[in-house]
């Protein structure tokens, strides 16, 4: 199992690294205002994707722990992505003004439905992901998540000394990465990713996604209204302060997020118990608290040094939003744990519980026309739904006397465990 978080872990860090290194240059040549309008020109491929990829997140990697064959899946994963292209093209016709004002203004509609070649791509490039972490060929998956951000780095380098930034050049760039990711999935799987369709797995996929995808798109919510609210009745800039807040702060869930992308499938195979998640939530939740700690110290200095004194205004926002991403590094882990009893439901309760806070926040900041309203919305919402991730799983593992001691409180001596679980798993 260590081996498996350390390369996936591996991929996430690595990735934000080279992701973190666009976005310097993106700012720098841009600006908070450029910058923020990339990300409005964005969040609309991104969030699409969520919104249509019913079960194509965790599902493969769900349906291989549960041993269904790699065409099977997919195949499902094939039907996803023609539906949700299918999907694409009808909000495109009939809602052609989805972006925010700003973006609208800025990029040609023609641009713009270029930019939703996105979505098929990514669903395929995520699906072909997690069947690799099922079956753990964790190198493959370090492949898919690297190359297109190393693509990347190297496309708006290349612009950027030759012709020079704009929104829609780094946007395009952007969308097309996913290609790269899905050729090194498809490499990997050879001749697996030949797709085989049957009925009773994509009623299983289905049954599996429709549980949990009220909950990823609420929790996508969760992380990106904020965003898309400041863009309509904010100016760019401050979409550019809450964009790199939001970025900075999410850095921390990497390590509890490869954690419980290892756990889903192990889970599935009944191969954890929750005794067990319980340490490894303990664990990574009190690292994640320690390391926004020093985020918040070292902010005021390093956000101007790296991105420009322009971004000054993101360090209050900032010191905002750590106190609850770093609490729901608990919910990180735990989500993976349930997913793989088969109860998903779990998360889709907790983001909704977050949704409601932020939407909350979001006609707050709206009528205050305060950013600051919206970041504090945002870091309780990450509260709140820690707390119902945490009560769900302990309402599933009742029958193993789950503590609150073994969630929360820190001890010394779970580190020398962790230590002992991690010669177990090399022996």
């Amino acid at each position: 199992m260590f081996k498996s978080f350390f390369w996936l872990f591996a991929t996430q860090v690595s990735g934000v690294a080279v992701a973190l290194i666009v976005g310097i240059i993106v700012s720098r040549k841009l600006g908070p205002e450029g910058q923020g309008l990339y990300q409005l020109a964005i969040v609309v491929p991104v969030a699409m994707t969520l919104v249509l990829a019913i079960g194509g997140g965790a599902g493969p990697s769900f349906l291989i722990g549960r041993g269904v064959p790699v065409k099977e899946v997919w195949g499902w994963l094939v039907v996803l992505a023609v539906s949700a292209m299918a999907a694409t093209l009808c909000v495109l016709t009939w809602f052609p003004s989805i972006w925010p004002r700003p973006v609208v203004d800025s990029i040609p509609l023609d641009l713009r439905t270029g930019l939703l070649v996105y979505v098929p791509l990514q669903i395929l490039a995520n699906g072909g992901a997690a069947i690799l972490v099922a079956q753990n060929r964790m190198r493959y998956v370090f492949w898919v998540g690297m190359l297109p951000r190393l693509a990347q780095l190297t496309a708006v380098v290349i612009a950027a000394l030759n012709w020079g930034l704009t929104v829609v050049m780094v946007a395009t760039i952007y969308v097309w990465m996913p290609l790269l990711g899905l050729l090194v999935s498809l490499i990997a799987l050879k001749g697996q990713a030949i797709p085989r369709w049957r009925y009773v797995v994509i009623k299983q996929a289905l049954g599996f996604g429709i549980k949990g995808h009220l909950g990823n798109v609420a929790q996508f919510l969760n992380y990106r209204l904020g965003l898309y609210v400041t863009g309509l009745l904010l100016m760019p800039r401050q979409t550019g302060f809450y964009w790199l807040a939001v970025t900075l702060s999410e850095l921390l869930w990497y390590g509890p997020s490869a954690v419980s992308g290892v756990l889903l499938p192990r889970v599935a195979k009944s191969e954890s118990d929750g005794a067990r998640t319980a340490l490894i939530a303990n664990v990574m939740g009190w690292g994640t608290v320690l390391l926004g700690g020093v985020a918040a110290l070292i902010s005021p200095w390093l956000l101007p040094k790296i991105w420009g004194a322009p971004f000054k205004g993101a360090v209050p926002l900032l010191w905002i939003l750590l106190p609850g991403v770093s609490l729901f590094a608990w919910s990180k882990v735990l989500t993976g744990d349930l997913a793989g009893k088969g109860h998903p439901e779990w998360g889709t309760w907790s983001s909704l519980a977050g949704f409601a806070v932020v939407a909350a926040g979001s006609i707050l900041a709206l009528h205050r026309h305060q950013i600051l309203w919206m970041a504090m919305s945002q870091s309780l919402s990450y509260m709140v739904a820690m707390i119902v991730v945490v009560w769900g799983f302990r309402y599933v593992h009742s029958r193993e006397s789950v503590s609150w001691q073994s969630l929360f409180y820190p001890q010394v001596s779970l580190w020398r465990t962790m230590i002992h679980l991690r010669r177990e798993t090399r022996q």
